[in-house]
This record gives structure tokens, C-alpha cells and sequence, in this order.
């Protein structure tokens, strides 16, 4: 990870005057796939590699306003029923029409923490269009089903579609298509769905405040995590979440207030619950450095 590091006061321009922390989870999960020509989708691949992947699926096609080229794709994956007071229904995928893309803006976080994608901004930089996929009545399936269902729906899509770039609502992360197939691959469920963050926040010029932490976690239910300190190395750090990480989305909610959590090197780390100090505004468990590597407090983020 590199010394470069976003302002914390830009960081949370989401803020607003509300002392709720929102959860942070998203009914509807969120993919945008990122093309340099325009995609032409071929309806029976599609289908017969989202079989392959994901069991049997039923394909509804929705005809907007406007043709071949607005059509909606909705998948109705058979063999993953979803339970509600009214009876089982199958988890579902919608895959919008391609779109072209105007505004970029939407990438800015994105592009920032992109530490794993050195070349990840030419590649937004040539995309021109976009085709955003979608899960479907799945909030209340076990966050690894969900997940893994989607991932396994975005592997099918990306064998009918060849793209050059994903975007993860939920992790605000870029990320590169082939990457993330190898990553499915090493069984690296949280490669996409999660990103590690750091930015500055306050300290002397001798000694950098930095507050780092993960993103992605609490759009499937379960908190982020995060840590706020000086004069530890940063890598150190990122592989101490990126293991919390993984503990609490396999795990589920279970540590502690007070609860200590090792890592390498023998550290113990102290955790908390609180609000997230970096927007997006969200519950995450705070891990304590100790008093030597304890920085300023600083206000939690807030949002909508």
C-alpha cells in the first residue's frame, strides 16, 4: 500500500446533521459492468452459462420503451427459493439494458483507493458504456448464499459478455475483470465484495493520523472494520482487517465490546462497536492500537 492517502474531512462529504448510524446494508446488491464497445447480449448464452453456474434458471425479458436495445433481463434462479410469510419464491437477478455512460463521478471513491488496480483509471477512462446487474427478493437469504450466488451470476455474465472493468456498489471498488475471475478461483470470496481504505486524518508532518478501514461488509449485514492511529505500518494494518474481515463475514457478528483479537506479530487489538469514522456512514467494529499508537478523536461519519 502506498503513502498516498485521501484528505478525512473530503472523505466524508456524505455527512449530514443526523446522529443515526445507519446500518449500512443493501436490500438490493449491485454490480456495473464497464465496457470500451458496446455490448451485444446474446440472450440463449446467457442463459446456458448462468445455468452452468448457478442451476436452473428461468429467463423473463421486460421490453421497455424504445426496442431490442432496452430490454431488461430477469433471471429467476429455481434452485434457490427465498422464504416469505406468503410462500417460497426463487431468488432473482435483474440485468438492465446497456447504457452510456455520462458521468463518472460515481467511480470518484473508487478510483482513489484503487490500490490493488495501478492501471484502473485508463480503463474507466475508455469505458463508454455500462450494463448494471442486480439481485432481486435475496435480503433475506445467509449473506454467504447471497454472495455466493450473485458472484457465481456475475462469472456467467462475464463468460457471455467480455468486460473491461466491474464496479461493486456495495464495496465501492473497482476492479479487474480477470483479477476477480482468479479470485473466485483462490475461493477469495470478499476480493470484490470488500475493499481496504486509507486515508489521512489529522497528525503532525512526523507523524501522519491515519484512519483505515474496510468497506463492503455492512452492505451484506455484518460490520466493517476499522482502526484509527499513528505510527504503525499501514500494511500491517490492512492485513490485520483484511483477516478480522474474513473472521466476522464467515463468523457473523460475534465479537465482543472488550474483546481482544490477535494477529501476527503477537498484537492484541481491542474491539469495539461504533460508528464508522469514514463515510459511508455505518456500524463497524473499531479495533484500538493501545495508547502509543492512539490518535485524535475524530466525529463519525454520518449519511442519510
Amino acid at each position: 500500500m502506498t503513502n498516498e492517502s485521501k484528505e478525512f474531512n473530503e472523505a466524508n462529504t456524505e455527512s449530514n446533521e443526523t446522529n443515526e448510524t445507519p446500518s449500512g446494508f443493501h436490500p438490493v446488491y449491485m454490480v456495473e459492468l464497464l465496457f470500451r464497445e458496446r455490448p451485444e447480449v446474446d440472450r440463449l448464452r446467457l442463459q446456458e452459462a448462468m445455468i452452468r453456474h448457478t442451476g436452473q434458471v428461468r429467463l423473463d425479458v421486460k421490453q421497455e420503451s424504445g426496442g431490442q436495445k432496452h430490454e431488461m433481463l430477469v433471471f429467476y434462479h429455481l434452485d434457490h427459493k427465498v422464504s416469505f410469510q406468503e410462500g417460497d419464491i426463487p431468488a432473482q437477478t435483474c440485468m438492465l439494458p446497456v447504457n452510456e455512460i455520462a458521468d463518472r463521478a460515481r467511480f470518484g471513491g473508487a478510483l482513489q483507493q484503487a490500490w490493488h488496480w495501478p492501471e484502473v483509471g485508463q480503463a474507466v477512462e475508455a469505458a463508454r458504456y455500462s450494463i448494471r446487474i442486480h439481485d432481486m427478493f435475496t435480503a433475506a437469504m445467509p449473506r454467504k448464499q447471497r454472495l455466493e450466488l450473485f458472484q457465481k451470476t456475475v462469472l456467467a455474465i462475464m463468460e457471455s459478455l467480455t468486460c473491461d472493468a466491474l464496479y461493486w456498489y456495495g464495496s465501492d471498488k473497482l476492479v479487474e475483470p480477470e483479477a476477480y475471475t482468479q479470485a473466485q478461483e483462490r475461493e477469495e470470496h470478499l476480493y470484490a465484495a470488500m475493499n481496504v481504505r486509507m486515508y489521512q486524518a489529522g497528525g503532525t508532518e512526523e507523524q501522519r493520523g491515519l484512519v483505515m478501514d474496510t468497506v463492503g461488509l455492512s452492505a451484506l449485514g455484518v460490520p466493517d472494520v476499522q482502526c484509527h492511529f499513528v505510527g504503525l505500518d499501514p500494511d500491517t494494518v490492512a492485513q490485520t482487517l483484511l483477516g478480522a474481515a474474513y473472521y466476522i463475514f464467515d463468523q457473523g457478528d460475534v465479537l465482543q465490546d472488550g474483546q481482544t483479537l490477535g494477529s501476527s506479530g503477537g498484537r492484541r487489538w481491542r474491539c469495539e462497536h461504533q460508528a464508522a469514522l469514514i463515510a459511508p456512514g455505518r456500524y463497524v467494529i473499531d479495533l484500538d492500537p493501545g495508547d502509543e499508537h492512539a490518535a485524535a478523536d475524530l466525529e463519525p461519519a454520518r449519511q442519510n
